[in-house]
């Protein structure tokens, strides 16, 4: 197999590693095929942030080691994924004279330039600069402009950033881990977009909820484009947190009781199951509880974070309703909850049109790291079109293009 054919996404979460790596697909509506899979726990992050790079870095390394494993291929580039509650996003508008009566990919080029050319503290970088929208003279609303005729263009974009040393950090880990490229870094949310939410679903309206350990992150589409982005500094190990400390055990045991007996709504629980649930410690001797106070617990984290993710919502229509990821989104009673309190209809974020060891990967956990691989595969794309179309004119600075649309 091809060295080039190889891509392979890193997802940096708050508690686990995760690593995808896939070989690309030609002449197949599927993009990639799944050759490996790797994860490793990690107590290097607090809520995405790098607290600890040796740490960090060293589940990175067993991560990429186990995937390679499995996968009979070095890992030698990586598409990294970035979360937290650092990561920003917010519209920017940038206008250009037309060069000629015709509108050229060069003259959407410097609108988008202009669009990005806002001010940006210096404790933050640019991390991508989508195009949304455009306006040419009076007509607005337009999504390719490239062959109108017209005298002025104006580029509407979506601006993520995220804090300088955040980033810095988790390029070091992932330098220390013995990573010899970083194709792209990319936001969290935008990459599980790309593996488990379809074109038509942006074109209609729909959110994306990815419930990680530490965070909570929420990506809105509408008409085919980012209208907002959101981070809510809550996420599946408070509920861990809550476990524990109502019911006085250890985490390890906490995070047990949550995922093989929780249930996020109490409204779930038959009132008539009578079966106790162990409850143990290394200094007490057992004890029972029952499910419905377990659920109560529980409920009260998710009915929080449900509250935000509304708020973040807020008036935009979304016809296509609310998709779920993250290793929380398979809880018990968490969609029939979410549907309840945000009257919208809400699904569970399974990776989508994928081959090869799909068995292995079919899980809404590995949505943001899968996402990541076929981010990397349309940046290649991407790159290949831009040199057929600029071949005449030399290849020297397609790079930069591809950097200046993406934002890395």
């Amino acid at each position: 197999m091809r060295k080039q054919n190889i891509i392979a996404g890193l997802d940096i979460g708050s508690s686990k590693i995760s690593v995808i790596v896939a070989n690309t697909l030609q002449g197949s509506n599927q993009k990639i095929g799944i050759i490996g899979v790797g994860h490793a726990l990690t107590e290097g992050l607090r809520a995405g942030v790098v607290v600890d790079i040796n740490q960090t870095a060293e589940a990175i390394r067993k991560a990429i080691s186990n995937a390679e494993l499995m996968a009979g291929v070095r890992i030698d580039a990586v598409c990294v994924g970035i979360s937290g509650a650092h990561i920003v996003g917010e519209t920017s508008n940038g206008t250009v004279a037309v060069a000629n009566t015709e509108i050229s990919h060069d003259d959407v080029d410097r609108a988008m330039l202009t669009a990005k050319a806002v001010p940006i503290p210096a404790d933050r970088e640019i991390l991508h600069v989508i195009q949304q929208k455009f306006g040419v003279d009076s007509q607005d609303r337009i999504r390719e402009p490239v062959g109108m005729s017209g005298a002025r263009l104006e580029a509407h974009a979506y601006i993520i950033t995220g804090g300088t040393t955040a980033i810095q950090n988790l390029l070091n880990s992932v330098e220390k881990a013995g990573v010899p490229i970083i194709e792209t870094i990319v936001a969290a949310t935008l990459a599980a977009t790309q593996a488990v939410v379809s074109k038509d679903e942006r074109e209609v309206g729909i959110a994306l909820v990815d419930i990680g350990a530490g965070t909570t992150e929420i990506i809105i589409y509408k008409d085919d484009s980012i209208q907002h982005t959101a981070v809510i500094p809550v996420g599946g190990q408070h509920i861990t947190n809550d476990i524990a400390q109502y019911l006085k055990v250890t985490l390890p045991e906490a995070e047990e009781l949550k995922l093989q007996r929780g249930c996020a709504w109490t409204e779930l629980v038959d009132p008539d199951d009578d079966r106790a649930i162990p409850v143990t410690s290394d200094a007490n001797r057992p004890r029972f509880i029952d499910r419905i106070e377990l659920t109560e617990i529980i409920e009260y984290r998710i009915a929080e974070i449900l509250e935000a993710i509304d708020e973040e919502l807020g008036d935009i229509p979304l016809p296509g309703g609310l998709i779920l990821t993250g290793g929380t989104a398979l809880m018990d009673g968490l969609q029939e909850l979410a549907e309840e309190m945000l009257h919208l209809r809400v699904q569970i974020g399974y990776p989508r049109g994928l081959q090869g060891l799909t068995d292995r990967v079919n899980h809404p956990m590995y949505a943001t790291s899968i996402g990541l691989a076929l981010y990397s595969e349309s940046l290649r794309r991407q790159e290949q079109e831009h040199n057929a179309r600029h071949r005449d004119k030399g290849v020297g600075n397609f790079l930069q293009r591809i950097k200046e649309w993406f934002g890395y």
